[in-house]
Formats: structure tokens, C-alpha cells, sequence
């Protein structure tokens, strides 16, 4: 078996038991608005679609690779990270393209846990402040991205212990009012609500591009929550944009807009 096979094969991540009962009616409401907002199943469809196309890039980048990642190859997959990429450019500039695909396919066919792996690849990249945290979203998506079936999305916009915040929050019944969230940030606990997610979709009958789907629905609750802030917040994050469908496609990093033209990387990383 080849060496990528079997490091996958190790990560057959065990739903953990959540701390709470979140609600499925919710999820249930926000599948049908999604498909209204969407126009239909078809708009859905393409948008699930532009999310397979984003992931065959990513493992046609990084699966099973023996030559060092080049910068244009890099480029193309930072690109599609839309928290990362406005923060991360910089620190991988630095480090080097070679360098940094190491460390993705440490994070891929590497020996040891999951944990471990994701760990070491934080370690891996030098980087201080904003660039440090989002090395975490660049993990998620790598992983993710390249098998969503193995990997749930783990990015710190579906949920960040350290703020209590993300589209996990949004499910949670009385979250509003409620001021301890043990969830952690495990693979373990991702997975236990992607289970969760899976089940009430299930119900509705929906058994079709899970992986691709749930993040569809993941992203629509975090706009939302981002819509419920100030709105001079969500236009810095969003470019002052008030349509929430593309705000989705651009949290997922498949948005059709670039405001100016060019590369959506911040090369300077200055904000």
C-alpha cells in the first residue's frame, strides 16, 4: 500500500461524543434556505461542484508527490484559502515553496497521529501573530481538501476554542446565553458534528456530496453569524459586500469576483 494510503488508513477519525444536543431543526432550515438562496438545486449543485474542482486541484498538487511543491503550485493552493491567504503569504515566502511542501506532505503521509502531524506542521513554518494562527486554517484545508471524506473541515471559522467562535456556535440551542463551551478543537469533536450533520441530512433524504454540502452549510451559518455583527466588521473581512452567497463561495475560497484583477494573495502581508 502506497505510503499516503497508509497514513489514511491510521487517520479513521472516532466521532467523539458531544457536549451538547445541537439543533437539527436549524440545520434542516438552513439546507432549504441555502437551496432557495442558491435558486434551486442546481445552483447548490454548481457551487458543490466549483468545491470537487477545488479539491481535485489540491490533490492533484499534493497527493503523492516526490518532487519539491514550486511557488506557482503553492500560489495556486494558498490562493484558494481564504483565511490563510490573506495573512500567510509572507511566512512561506521566507520559508521557501520546497520547504513548505515538505511539510504539507509531512502533514499528509507523515508517521504519527493526526494531532501530531497537524502539530508538526504549525511547528514547521516560521511565523509570529496572524501568520501563526492561520498556519492552523492552511492544515485544515490540506488536509481536507485532498481527502474530504477522511478529513472533516477544521478550520478556526467552523470553530476556534481559544475565541468560542465559528458556525458550530450557531447550531448549539441558547448559544447566545451560554458562557462555557467545552467542545476543544480535536479531530475527534469535527468529526462528531460532521456525524451529526450527516444524520439530520439524512432525514431529509439528502445522501449525495456530503462532505462538499456540509461545508456549504457550515459556511452559511458562519455568514450569517458574520451578518448578526457590525457591519463595518463585515465589510473589512468581506469587502463590503452584502450578498451572503458570495460571501460563502469566498469563505470556502471559490468565489468567482476578485475586486481588482490579479492574484488574491497579500504579498505584503500588510493589513
Amino acid at each position: 500500500m502506497p505510503s499516503d494510503e497508509l497514513a489514511r488508513s491510521a487517520d479513521r477519525i472516532t466521532p467523539a461524543k458531544l457536549p451538547f444536543d445541537l439543533d437539527a431543526g436549524l440545520l434542516k432550515k438552513s439546507f432549504y434556505e441555502l437551496e432557495e438562496a442558491f435558486e434551486g438545486q442546481q445552483g447548490l449543485a454548481d457551487l458543490i461542484e466549483r468545491l470537487a474542482e477545488k479539491s481535485a486541484v489540491f490533490r492533484d498538487t499534493l497527493s503523492a508527490r516526490t518532487e519539491a511543491l514550486s511557488e506557482e503550485e503553492l500560489e495556486t493552493l494558498v490562493e484558494r484559502m481564504f483565511t490563510a491567504r490573506r495573512k500567510i503569504w509572507p511566512a512561506f515566502d521566507a520559508a521557501g515553496s520546497a520547504k513548505v511542501g515538505a511539510a504539507m506532505s509531512d502533514l499528509l503521509t507523515g508517521h504519527g497521529s493526526l494531532v501530531q502531524r497537524m502539530q508538526r506542521f504549525e511547528e514547521a513554518v516560521p511565523a509570529t501573530g496572524k501568520a501563526q494562527r492561520a498556519l492552523r486554517d492552511v492544515a485544515a484545508e490540506v488536509l481536507h481538501f485532498t481527502d474530504p471524506e477522511t478529513y472533516p473541515l477544521m478550520t478556526r471559522w467552523v470553530w476556534d476554542q481559544g475565541t468560542v467562535s465559528g458556525a458550530i456556535r450557531e447550531f448549539i440551542p441558547g448559544g447566545d446565553y451560554l458562557t462555557d463551551f467545552p467542545l476543544g478543537e480535536s479531530p475527534e469533536m469535527f468529526e462528531g458534528v460532521r456525524v451529526w450533520m450527516r444524520d439530520s441530512l439524512a432525514e431529509l433524504g439528502v445522501y449525495r456530496d456530503l462532505p462538499y454540502l456540509m461545508d456549504v452549510i457550515l459556511a452559511y451559518q458562519y455568514s450569517q453569524y458574520l451578518r448578526a455583527m457590525a457591519e463595518g466588521f463585515l465589510r473589512s473581512d468581506f469587502g463590503g459586500q452584502s450578498d451572503f452567497t458570495e460571501q460563502i463561495r469566498k469563505l470556502l475560497g471559490v468565489e468567482t469576483q476578485r475586486r481588482f484583477g490579479g492574484s488574491r494573495l497579500k504579498r505584503d502581508g500588510l493589513h
